[in-house]
């Protein structure tokens, strides 16, 4: 058995990865068996079940930023104590906006080293979501990375399947940005969408929901609750798919998704169906540069230099100063795209099926090291 961290709370992308690793898991690893623990929660009480499992499993999401092994994967506290090993399978950095300047200057702070360590030496392998992260790990001197993808990418049961382009797009799921600094841009994306497509059947669908709780800041949730009144406006069927699996498993009925969601993007094209993903943050960058598929940026670099004398300082210029740039030629850039790739008949996207495909054989070669 392995002891898997995860991170399902409320979003619904979080509970695909969870069902995504656990299905890879089940097919190409030695043992079949995984039992789940809370990814946010201390681990200090549950430290008898992780040593009797056959490793300790970090299972997908950004990890790789601030508050790694503390607020992410707590288990600083207890590392000396667990004495299986430690595993990454399919993480992730996290920036934002995640550009050029955030790449070059990313910096993981030295509490984490410790932990970082033992994914140097427990496992052959630090399984990474994406190109990005695979650099800057190996810049933290991580030299066993291996670009994996994240589990969503894979579906077993569309192995070996070409992509497949509609006969039409009578039925398109849209996911808006979660930051409420894109609202505006999300509400012109949405009319863009209905332009484009003004016959078909669009769903607005919410991984996080449109309610405040735990999860979820009131900020958040009204931004939430302002774009899905904007979506019915505009006919749209509203869809809150938080707090489990099943609203992301209906995505196989759509033609083709267009959206901010990064999980839903990796849904669509696991099933070899189209998607054009609008970036958010750096994770959504971090896929397209993996796939080396065009998206649309929803912000604009900044600065690339910040001329503070300490990284603290620069980073919190950073994040400042980004939250002013709002790319609002982005609305324009997608309708654009759409109608290249719709005369192209999506021809980019046989690449990138290929393109999955071909990693997939780093992906398996890593479940297959997994401790038996």
């Amino acid at each position: 058995m392995y002891t898997l961290l995860t991170g399902a709370k409320k979003n619904a992308g979080d509970f695909l990865i969870v069902h995504s690793a656990k299905r890879l898991i089940e097919r190409f690893s030695p043992c079949s068996d995984c039992q789940e623990l809370p990814a946010w929660l201390p681990v200090d009480d549950k430290l008898a079940v992780i040593n009797t499992s056959r490793a300790l499993i970090l299972c997908g999401g950004p990890a790789f930023q601030h508050g790694l092994g503390t607020r992410i994967y707590p288990i600083l506290p207890v590392l000396d104590q667990i004495k299986v090993p430690i595993i990454a399978f399919g993480l992730g950095w996290k920036a934002s906006p995640g550009d050029v300047y955030d790449l070059d200057h990313f910096r993981l702070p030295e509490i984490t080293e410790p932990l970082l360590d033992r994914l140097r030496n427990d496992f052959p392998y630090v399984s990474c979501r994406d190109v990005l992260t695979c650099e800057i790990l190996k810049r933290h001197g991580l030299k066993n990375t291996l670009m994996t993808g994240c589990p969503v990418w894979y579906d077993p049961d569309y192995f070996e399947t070409d992509f497949q382009l509609p006969q039409t797009f009578e039925q398109i799921v849209f996911t808006p940005a979660e930051h409420p600094m894109f609202r505006s841009q999300s509400i012109q994306v949405m009319q863009t969408i209905r332009s484009l497509f003004p016959k078909s059947q669009i769903v607005c669908s919410f991984h996080r929901g449109w309610t405040q709780d735990a999860y979820t800041p009131a900020r958040n949730a009204q931004n939430a609750l302002m774009l899905k009144n904007q979506a019915e406006s505009l006919s749209m069927e509203a869809w809150d798919v938080s707090g489990s699996l099943e609203g992301m498993l209906r995505y196989s009925q759509f033609d083709l998704h267009i959206g901010y969601r990064v999980h839903a993007h990796l849904k669509m094209l696991s099933m070899r169906k189209p998607s054009i993903l609008l970036c958010e943050d750096g994770r959504a960058r971090g896929v397209l540069e993996s796939m080396e598929l065009d998206g649309v940026d929803g912000w604009n670099s900044g600065l690339q230099k910040i001329w503070f004398p300490h990284p603290f300082l620069r980073r919190a210029a950073r994040i400042i100063w980004a939250r002013h740039f709002v790319n609002k030629e982005a609305p324009k850039q997608l309708e654009e795209l759409v109608k290249r790739q719709m005369d192209s008949g999506f021809a980019q996207y046989h690449e990138v099926t290929a393109k999955i495909d071909s990693i997939r054989t780093q992906m398996l070669k890593m479940l297959r090291k997994f401790p038996g």
